[in-house]
C-alpha cells in the first residue's frame, strides 16, 4: 500500500509534468482575486492497516488562495495553465483518533502547513473539475520512541514533510462563491532526517466552500484547448550544481536493535550522516513551460564504515566479504524534465548508478530518483537554488540542498 501511495504521488506530480494546458480560446479579461477556503474531510488510514483498530479521523482545513489573472490567450505562464488557483493553507489533523492494536503506541494530533497549486482541467460557468498538489510541513508530537511508543515506527521526529495531491469536482454558485467536493491522497514522512522512517499514509475526502473577495467570475477552461507560453529563451542550457544533506541510516538502526538492551535502546544512538552531490544536467529548453535533458551525477555518502559495521553484525562474514565491498563515491546517468511557471520549476529525475558499492543493506538496485523544486531568481542569475529528495524505488535516502550555476 505504501508503494501504491508514492506511485499515486508520482502519477499526480506527471500529470502537472506533462502540463495539460487548458482555457477558453476566447479573450477574457481576468484580474485575479484572492479568496478565502474552509472545508473538512474524513481520512483514513492507507497503509500497515493491520497495526490499528481504528483507522479513521478527521482533518479540518483554512486555505488562503489567490485566483491568478490576466488576459487570455495572452502567452502568460497563468494563461498557459488556465489559470490555476495558488495559495498557502493549514490543516489540523485529529490523528489522535487513530488507535493502535499494540498498546505501546499511539499518535497524537498534526498540523500541516502547506503551499498548494489548483488547476482546473475543465471549467465551465457552471462547475469546475481538475487536480490540486500540495507540498509542506507537519507537527507532530506523537512520534516513536523505543520506551514509550515502539508501535509508531511511521515517524520518529516531531517536525515531518508532507506532500499530498488529488482531484476536485467545483460547483461555481456565484460570482463570489465556489463549493467544492474532493478527495486526497496525502503522505508524511521523516525523510531519512531521522529513523525509523516508514511514512504515514492517508487518504480520503470532504466538501469545501470558497469565498472570493471580489466578484470576478473564474473564466472557462478546456483542456483540449491549448496555449503555448511565449517569450521564453529557448535552447540548450547547461548547469553546474552542488548539494548535500543529511541521512539516517536504516542499516545502522538494525544493528543496534540486535545489539543493545532494548531499555537502552534510543534513536539518539543513531548519527545524521552527511551526504554530498555534484551533477552537471544538459537540457533543452522548448520556449514555453517545459525543459527536457540529461545529467550526470557523483554523490559522497559519508556512513560507508558504519553500513560495514551494521553488515557484519546483520549477516555472515562470508556474505559480506562477498558483497561488492564499500565505497564513499557513486556515480549515475539520468534523464531529467523541468516544468515552468515563472521562475520557479518542478524538477523531476530518473537515474541509474554506473558505479555504487555500498555492501548488502546500502545496495538498493540499480536505480534512483530526484524530485523537487528549483527556483531561478532573477536578482541573482545565473545562479539558482533547489530542494530535492534523493530516493531507491521512491523510499526517501536523504533531502538534498543544491546550489547551481547556470553556464
Amino acid at each position: 500500500m505504501a508503494r501504491l501511495f508514492r506511485n499515486t504521488i508520482l502519477t499526480l506530480v506527471c500529470i502537472a509534468v506533462q502540463g495539460l494546458s487548458c482555457h477558453d480560446a476566447t479573450a477574457q479579461s481576468n484580474p485575479g482575486t484572492w479568496a478565502l477556503k474552509a472545508g473538512g474531510d474524513r481520512m483514513t488510514i492507507g497503509s500497515f492497516r493491520d497495526s490499528y483498530t481504528s483507522l479513521g479521523f478527521n482533518a479540518f482545513t483554512l486555505e488562503l488562495d489567490f485566483a491568478t489573472g490576466g488576459k487570455t490567450g495572452d502567452g502568460s505562464f497563468a494563461s498557459g495553465y488556465g489559470y490555476p488557483i495558488l495559495g498557502v493553507g493549514l490543516t489540523y489533523n485529529t490523528l489522535s483518533d487513530v488507535k493502535f492494536r499494540s498498546k505501546n503506541g499511539h499518535y497524537s494530533d498534526m498540523i500541516t502547513a502547506y503551499g498548494t497549486i489548483s488547476r482546473d482541467l475543465l471549467r465551465t460557468k457552471r462547475l469546475g473539475f481538475g487536480y490540486n498538489i500540495q507540498l509542506g510541513l507537519s507537527y507532530s508530537s506523537g512520534y516513536y520512541d523505543a520506551q514509550t511508543n515502539s508501535a509508531n515506527w511511521f515517524f520518529s521526529s516531531p517536525v515531518l514533510l508532507y506532500a499530498g495531491g488529488g482531484g476536485h469536482l467545483t460547483w461555481i454558485v456565484s460570482p463570489r462563491l465556489d463549493l467544492e467536493a474532493g478527495i486526497m491522497v496525502k503522505h508524511n514522512s521523516s525523510a531519512r532526517l531521522a529513523y525509523p522512517n516508514g511514512g504515514l499514509n492517508y487518504w480520503g475526502g470532504g466538501l469545501s466552500a470558497r469565498y472570493r473577495f471580489s466578484s470576478s467570475r473564474p473564466p472557462r477552461a478546456n483542456v483540449f484547448k491549448t496555449q503555448a507560453v511565449r517569450n521564453l529563451e529557448k535552447g540548450w542550457s547547461y548547469e553546474l550544481y552542488a548539494g548535500g544533506g543529511v541521512h539516517a541510516c536504516a542499516a545502522e538502526w538494525r544493528a543496534l536493535v540486535k545489539t543493545v538492551p532494548r531499555d537502552e535502546l534510543s534513536t539518539s544512538l543513531l548519527r545524521k550522516w552527511p551526504m554530498a552531490s555534484l551533477s552537471f544536467d544538459a537540457i533543452y529548453r522548448t520556449g514555453g513551460r517545459f525543459a527536457l535533458g540529461a545529467t550526470v551525477d557523483g554523490f559522497w555518502n559519508s556512513n560507508t564504515e558504519r553500513l560495514e559495521w551494521a553488515d557484519r553484525i546483520l549477516y555472515s562474514e562470508e556474505e559480506v566479504e562477498a558483497s561488492k565491498g564499500y565505497s564513499p563515491l557513486s556515480a549515475g546517468i539520468g534523464l531529467v524534465q523541468e516544468v515552468f511557471y515563472r521562475n520557479a520549476a518542478l524538477y523531476v529525475q530518473e537515474g541509474i548508478y554506473l558505479y555504487r558499492h555500498m555492501g548488502i543493506r546500502g545496495d538498493h538496485g540499480p536505480l534512483y530518483e530526484r524530485t523537487g523544486i528549483r527556483y531561478y531568481p532573477p536578482s541573482l542569475s545565473p545562479f539558482f537554488i533547489s530542494v530535492c529528495i534523493k530516493a531507491h524505488k521512491f523510499k526517501a535516502d536523504y533531502l538534498d540542498f543544491t546550489l547551481g550555476i547556470r553556464l
